[in-house]
């Protein structure tokens, strides 16, 4: 299988500064990240996919200007948080896979 680290593991932050996390491809091409939010006792929701070189497509109540994601190659991507407030309080995850979405194309959503 396909390995990705993702860091910090955890980060505590003030109300207004942002948090930066980092996705890393270990033995494979990240062609597209998805990055994931998890809210207590609920299942992961799509905040945005990402293609290597490209702006990131975003989920609907997810933004640019309060996510920006960086995608400059096929082994590292990096979703900011900013502006943090209690309500960004959320565990947040990284996946990828080797092959391009189409700009109609997204992964399926199941609600948990």
């Amino acid at each position: 299988g396909a390995l990705v680290s993702q860091q910090p593991r955890r980060a505590v932050s003030k109300s207004g500064a942002s948090v930066t996390i980092e996705c890393r491809a270990l033995d494979f091409q990240a062609t597209t990240v998805f990055w994931y939010r998890q809210f207590l006792k609920r299942g992961l929701v799509l905040m945005a996919t990402s293609n290597e070189g490209t702006d990131a497509t975003y989920e609907q109540g997810y933004t640019k200007d309060k996510f920006p994601i960086s995608h400059p190659d096929l082994t590292f991507s990096s979703l900011t948080v900013t502006r943090v407030d209690p309500a960004d309080s959320s565990l947040y995850f990284c996946g990828a896979r080797d092959t391009a979405l189409g700009r109609d194309q997204r992964p399926r959503q199941e609600s948990w």
